[in-house]
Formats: structure tokens, sequence, C-alpha cells
């Protein structure tokens, strides 16, 4: 696992539930504790991979730095690993891509997808026939209400609701607490309820 932040912490309550075993973490020199070994930074990643390592998972919450790590990672041949918890649903329809992690209590409604490096966090809740882009964000208690699409890259802040049918464009940032009820552009940060552009009235 590619991460030792808290986190990564989550991420890893989210693998051991799962049952899947992770060998260690490498990153930074972690500053809390982590639920497996620390093996060192991301320098190892070639010897790993040579020592028969061949499945990853990038636990960074940051969405940049996420997508900017998973292609490193896979440029050298790692395969990435889609994390479920075993107390989330996801409906037999709905999709969840590699690299993406669906936390505890989080609900992934029917004909739903999740792209690649996304996060789906605690308690988020996506009904039925929403997109959420590679490497977004939708944050815990975050809900997203049916035909809802959310692009590469975009982060929907803690208690995040949208209406039916609204599209949070790419790299879009969703303030905490936020109701979105139209569409936000590419690249801006709303806030509020209704949510509106930072800095307008």
């Amino acid at each position: 696992m590619l991460g030792t932040s808290g986190h990564a912490r989550s991420c890893l309550d989210v693998a051991l539930a799962a049952g899947v075993e992770v060998r260690g973490c490498v990153g930074p020199q972690p500053q809390g504790q982590l639920q497996v070994p620390y093996l060192g930074d991301d320098d190892l990643l070639d010897a790993l991979h040579a020592a028969g390592a061949t499945e990853a998972f990038v636990a960074i919450g940051d969405n940049r730095v996420r997508q900017r790590v998973t292609e490193k990672v896979t440029s050298r041949g790692f395969r990435m690993t889609a994390l479920v918890s075993p107390h989330a649903y996801v409906a037999p329809n709905a999709t969840v891509g590699d690299g993406s992690i669906v936390m505890h209590q989080a609900v992934i409604g029917p004909y739903s997808t999740v792209g690649n490096g996304a996060i789906v966090n605690t308690g988020a809740a996506i009904d039925h026939d929403c997109m959420v882009g590679d490497y977004a964000h939708v944050a815990p208690g975050t809900h997203l209400a049916g035909n809802v699409t959310v692009g590469s890259g975009a982060l929907l802040g803690v208690g995040t609701s949208v209406i039916p049918g609204a599209t949070v464009s790419g790299w879009a940032t969703v303030g905490a607490g936020a109701t979105v009820i139209r569409d936000v552009p590419t690249g801006i940060t709303v806030v509020g309820t209704p949510a509106i552009q930072r800095g307008h009235q």
C-alpha cells in the first residue's frame, strides 16, 4: 500500500476487514501507528516488484497526488487493486474501478459507476445511475441522488448533497455541507446552501 497518513490507516482498516493480505506500507515516515509494517519510502517499489509483489493500492487522499502516484506505480508494472468494505453495499450491477475504495457503510446504487482511483468514503450514499469519475473523492456522509455525474478529480466535501441529474465537473470542489442544485463548472469551488461559487453572491 502506498501511503502512510491517516487516510492510509482508514484504507488499511477496509482492506483488513475485507480479508486482503497487505504486506506493508511504503511512503513518507509515518507520523502515527499503522496496522501493518512500514517498509520504507517509494524507492523500494522496483525491489518489491522484483521480489514478486504485483498488486498495489494508493492510499493518498489528495486527488492530484493520488493520480500522479498511481501513474508512477502502474508504470512499474503493478496492478491496482480495488477495495470494498464488507460493511458497504455495492449493487450487483454497479461497477467499481481499479484502485478505488468503497469504505465502511457506503452505498453504491444500481447501475452506478465509480471510475479508477476514486474514493467513496465512510457513509457516503450514491444512488442509481450515477457516474463518479477517475480520482474523484466523495467524502464521508455525502449523498448523491440519482443520475448525478461527478467528474474526474472532483472533491465533494463532508456532508455534501447533490440533487438528481446534476453534474459536478472535473476537478471542481464542493465545500463541506453544501447543497448542489445546479451544475458545477470545471475546476471551481462552490460552498453553501444552495452551493454558489466562492466569492460570488
